[in-house]
């Protein structure tokens, strides 16, 4: 009986990120999450500001959010790209740090903290599990969970 050996073919590929460009799409992107929360904000309190009390009043909300965003996304892409790889790990540590600046906005260090530890362990059990890439897109990965969990390789 003959084996055949498959040559060693190598699927992940690292591909670096554009740091700059992705810090400020997602800055923006929670930027406007943060107009719409401000706006709600704005509505549901009584004032005499009017419209402009969305910035005025309410406004901080716009810049923490577009704030945590962008740290969070600059983050994950310059430790992806100082790390060479594309895993579970760069969320936790964008994760963290978005927790942290969340804390230090709240001028709280305990906040920072627990933020810091459950945003960061939320992201990194979020894309651990594949970003929900199976569940919404189809995209099931072919390798199993033993062999993820204990890095082996596929004997075949």
């Amino acid at each position: 009986m003959s084996t055949v050996e498959k040559p060693n073919i190598v699927n992940d590929v690292y591909v670096e990120q554009e740091v700059v460009l992705k810090t400020l799409k997602n800055a923006a992107g929670f930027g406007a999450i943060g107009f719409v929360v401000s706006a709600v904000q704005n509505s549901i309190s009584q004032h005499n500001h009017g419209a402009m009390g969305v910035f005025t009043r309410t406004g901080s909300s716009i810049s923490g959010y577009a704030l945590i965003g962008g740290i969070f996304a600059g983050t994950e892409s310059v430790v992806a790209n100082i790390r060479k790889t594309d895993d579970w790990i760069n969320g936790a540590c964008a994760g963290c740090a978005a927790g942290l600046i969340a804390g230090i906005r709240a001028h709280s260090y305990p906040l920072a903290l627990g933020a810091c530890l459950g945003i960061g362990t939320a992201m990194s059990v979020y894309e651990w599990t594949g970003k929900n890439k199976g569940i919404f897109f189809g995209n099931r990965d072919e390798k199993n969970w033993s062999e993820v969990l204990l890095k082996k390789e596929k004997e075949e």
